[in-house]
């Protein structure tokens, strides 16, 4: 490598901290105390938006190192550091990337396999004998057990609502479809006002209401206050009508991923249903 080479990689390191610099500044300046949960405060911020040790603080890393990293200095930087800063920031997927090209690293996958993720699958796996599964905000599967993708189809990346909205032969599955439509439309609504500052969730509904007059209908009506199924009749092409109850657990305090855990209903033939799916 020529002295030239070596002067212009400088130059290109010199340029990304730079430019890494300003994007942190940029989306933490842009973000109010509110929403990320902060208390409100009285008096007259001097920083417009978060200050630096909130975020540090949120994003459990030390406020002397994300100082440095907005002020471009030469440091290390690992993955785990730049996805906790961007979800303290809420950075969109695009965003997200970028901040990870910024810094050097391979970007991440859609479902991060981070510590957490890795203990949400190990606990999808043990459980073998009932469906399992794990969503995020937006009704998204992140991981799910076989019995979850067998019996309901929910395999990592496919969503919810899309499914239920959109595609008539999942619907048709569902005996009380009306009484499931305002559940999903109800805790989509509730998830939508709890991250009030995600754009994603307008773009869901727009997407959803050009492609389901029954979504756009509900969604209009301001369906709120049904609470999750508890209770869940679903007609399975192969195994038959099914009937489970429901558990739905986070995996940690705040967490804005959601596990559900169907149980086959005593005196139905359900669990005779699951076993003969599992063993297949």
């Amino acid at each position: 490598m020529t002295a030239v080479d070596t002067a212009r990689g400088h130059s290109s390191d010199r340029y990304r901290r730079s430019e890494l610099a300003g994007f942190l500044r940029a989306r933490r300046e842009g973000l109010t105390p509110d929403e990320v949960g902060l208390p409100h405060e009285t008096r007259r911020r001097r920083t417009p938006g978060l200050r630096r040790e909130e975020v540090a603080v949120l994003a459990n890393v030390g406020v002397t190192w994300y100082t440095w990293m907005e002020q471009a200095r030469d440091i290390s930087v690992s993955a785990e550091i730049l996805a906790s800063v961007a979800k303290v920031l809420r950075l969109t997927d695009a965003e997200r990337d970028y901040l990870f090209d910024l810094a050097g690293h391979e970007r991440p996958s859609t479902t991060p396999e981070g510590p957490e993720s890795v203990h949400v699958r190990e606990l999808l796996d043990s459980i073998a004998d009932r469906p399992a599964y794990c969503v995020d905000r937006y009704w998204t599967v992140l991981a799910s057990n076989r019995l979850g993708e067998v019996v309901f189809g929910a395999s990592a990346g496919t969503n919810c609502l899309e499914r239920f909205f959109v595609d008539e032969s999942v619907a048709e599955r569902y005996p009380f479809r009306e009484a499931t439509a305002k559940m999903l439309i109800s805790q989509f609504r509730e998830q939508a006002a709890r991250f009030a500052g995600d754009p994603e969730f307008g773009a869901m509904v727009d997407r959803l209401a050009a492609q389901s007059p029954v979504f756009e209908h509900l969604w209009k009506s301001y369906v709120v206050g049904v609470a999750p199924h508890l209770d869940l009749v679903f007609d399975h092409p192969e195994a038959g009508r099914m009937s489970f109850s429901a558990n739905v657990l986070r995996p940690v305090v705040d967490d804005d991923r959601r596990i559900f855990v169907y149980h086959p209903k005593p005196h139905t033939p359900t669990a005779t249903a699951l076993a003969s799916l599992a063993a297949e």
